[in-house]
């Protein structure tokens, strides 16, 4: 068997007769599991405690942290190692993400498949930038893949949440509080006040367990947990920040919050947001492409916005890409499911679109393609065939023949 790359519940790569999974989300297979970081999206197969799974310590110590059951059958790894599995070779890199968070990189004698998982390509205040590698296949994320996404440098955006917390809140009477994740932004914005202010930080309950485990990583981390009793003197004085999920409500009064994530250079500044992630935005995602030099690329974990991306690439970039799906990739090419179907729509739609300019919804062509028997998956998949081979171009209202 070619070296291949499928999506299925998680991310299936398989060599001859060996295979491996990367991050899957449900219990589908009998080959060994490779789970990048512990954000609950990556890390669902501790779940399933018969799965023979590979992280890193950090990542297991993080998901023990926050209360996950039955965390058994698994192997440490760390950045550096190599693991042999027949003729894979499997070698863990770092992915900038957050404590523990790596990339898998899986080599054959036929080429090899990089994984990015989650990434953040700059340093950050608590995490060193994703490392690039050259690679055949690119897996990458696509959380903030879209033009919409340009983060300021991130000294700026600290110092803005200095100023916001010291200049326009406290003076006021208000307890600055940044609504955030527990993993990864918490800790970052822990160290941001730590570093650049006097003013004590005060953590909810899950912040609180995760920044004791980055503490025992190595972190200096200086924080009150909101029910100890240094905490509970800070919040009633109003002489700290507080650090909280973003879907938590916390028993506080006169408190002024704020989000802390990637998601607030889309809001308008009635609301109060700051655009810290540990994730990559567009351009640095366009140019962790670039240097890792991919045949082709698979994009996975976008949303409506992102979900153009892979056009992106192919136009700006002119590398091959397109979504991850269950459709099996390998080197040379696609292999379609079901692909004499595909390919029998496929030349439908030639026959239909057959003026060459002319903007044709991809409303109208599903429906018509539905009229002559063919499902909108099937239609789907022979539209990004023909988009992937130059044949037909995205417009702003559809699509048209080149």
């Amino acid at each position: 068997m070619a070296l291949s790359v499928k999506q299925n519940k998680g991310i299936l790569i398989e060599y001859k007769r060996q295979g491996i999974v990367l991050d899957p989300t449900g219990h589908n297979y009998n080959y060994p599991v490779f789970v990048s970081h512990a954000h609950a999206d990556h890390a669902a197969a501790f779940k399933f405690p018969d799965y023979c799974k590979y992280a890193t310590e950090e990542t297991v110590d993080l998901l023990n942290a926050l209360g996950w059951k039955n965390i058994q059958n698994w192997n440490k790894v760390k950045l550096g190692d190599r693991i042999r599995l027949d003729d894979i070779e499997i070698h863990i890199h770092n992915a900038g993400h957050v404590l523990g968070s790596v990339q898998f990189e899986v080599n054959t004698p036929e080429g090899n498949v990089l994984y990015t998982g989650d990434i953040g390509l700059e340093d950050s205040y608590t995490m060193k930038s994703a490392e690039c590698k050259k690679c055949d296949i690119l897996i990458i994320e696509t959380t903030f893949g879209s033009p919409l996404f340009s983060f300021p440098k991130r000294k700026e955006i600290a110092l803005d949440m200095v100023r916001w917390a010291t200049m326009d809140a406290l003076p006021h009477n208000k307890i600055p509080v940044f609504k955030t994740d527990s993993i990864g932004n918490a800790q970052e914005i822990i160290k941001i006040f730590n570093l650049l202010t006097k003013l004590p930080v005060v953590t909810s309950k899950s912040a609180s367990k995760v920044s004791e485990v980055y503490r025992n990583h190595g972190y200096e981390l200086e924080f009150y947990d909101y029910k100890s009793k240094n905490g509970e003197e800070l919040i009633e004085n109003k002489r700290c920040v507080v650090i909280s999920p973003k879907g938590s409500k916390l028993p506080i009064e006169d408190m002024e919050p704020a989000l802390a994530s990637g998601w607030a250079v889309l809001f308008n500044k009635r609301s109060k947001a700051f655009p810290l992630s540990d994730h990559a935005d567009f351009k640095s995602l366009l140019s962790y492409i670039r240097r890792c030099k991919p045949k082709k690329v698979l994009t996975f974990h976008g949303g409506t916005l992102t979900k153009d991306f892979h056009s992106y690439i192919h136009t700006k970039l002119g590398i091959e890409a397109r979504p991850l799906s269950n459709n099996i990739e390998t080197i040379n090419g696609l292999l379609y499911n079901n692909g004499s179907r595909v390919k029998s729509c496929t030349n439908q739609i030639l026959k239909t679109v057959r003026i060459p300019g002319f903007n044709y919804t991809e409303t109208w062509l599903t429906r018509e393609m539905t009229r002559t028997g063919y499902s909108i998956n099937e239609t789907q998949q022979a539209v990004n065939f023909l988009l992937n081979r130059g044949v037909l171009e995205k417009t702003e209202i559809g699509i048209k023949l080149r």
